[in-house]
């Protein structure tokens, strides 16, 4: 499968996207993606830089690993490349869904959400998605 390099806006991270997906544009500081040959649901990923009001840092991984596995019971830790993330599911109607992957490292906090439709949901090609998303995911670097 062919890659292509992606770099935020503000060239604080990047990560290797599929080929056949591309950027759309959202919200300010929410950076969304999408499968262009069959579309597979919405990938977001919005990336905050955490400090104290003093300058200092915060620890990003401390901060997903308590707030988010106490909100979300049914969550769980998984692995994503060098990545440690909290993932869930979220129903959001009859016919919707989100995962739900949080991660960070030292100041960096990245929130990032697929939405779907529950009719994909068991397929071989959700399946792989997924797979592929974690990939995408696992890319992650920080530059700045």
């Amino acid at each position: 499968m062919d890659y292509w390099d992606f770099t935020s806006d503000n060239s604080q991270f990047s990560l290797k996207l599929p080929g056949s997906w591309s950027e759309y544009d959202d919200d300010d500081d929410l950076f969304a993606f999408f499968n262009t040959e069959r579309w597979s649901g919405n990938l977001r990923i919005s990336h905050l830089y955490l400090q104290n009001d003093d300058g200092s840092g915060v620890d990003g991984s401390f901060l997903y690993n308590q707030s988010e596995l106490v909100k979300h019971p049914d969550a769980i830790l998984v692995k994503l490349g060098k990545w440690e993330a909290v993932f869930y599911t979220k129903e959001t109607d009859a016919d919707g869904a989100i995962y739900f992957w949080i991660t960070g490292s030292k100041n960096d906090l990245f929130i990032c959400s697929l939405s779907f439709d529950k009719a994909f949901l068991g397929s071989d090609w959700h399946n792989n998605e997924l797979i592929v998303v974690a990939e995408i995911l696992s890319s992650i670097k920080i530059l700045a």
